[in-house]
């Protein structure tokens, strides 16, 4: 876990996770991860956003962000939505958009296993 600065976090960061939100909403099977822009071009994997704001203060998530999120998480991931019910926070939201990607990533694995022994 990484931890928290003392200092709230900084507006682009906040764009960069909601820039996460919509490439994951994008993001097919078979497809590469695309990456958030940030500061000066400089790219960042989805769970790399995750970790960044995770490393500052944690925050209340605004509505349309946690809204967002909420509508992600489906019905076999309940234990995220009550935890995002509970802490409607960044750090919150941040730990459940990751684990959403490592899920993601698994079923990519999967679907490639499945098609290379067919």
């Amino acid at each position: 876990m990484v931890d928290q600065a003392s200092e709230p976090m900084p507006e682009d960061v906040r764009e960069a996770f909601r820039n996460a939100i919509h490439l994951y909403v994008d993001w097919k099977l078979g497809r590469p991860e695309r990456s958030v822009s940030f500061r000066r071009l400089q790219q960042i994997s989805l769970n790399g956003v995750c970790d960044l704001v995770l490393s500052y203060r944690n925050e209340p998530l605004p509505v349309n962000v946690h809204d967002e999120l909420w509508n992600l998480i489906d019905k076999t991931r309940l234990n995220l939505k009550v935890e995002l019910a509970t802490d409607p926070s960044y750090a919150t939201a941040a730990r459940c958009l990751d684990k959403l990607i490592q899920d993601h990533r698994a079923a990519d694995r999967r679907r490639e296993e499945r098609q290379r022994e067919s």
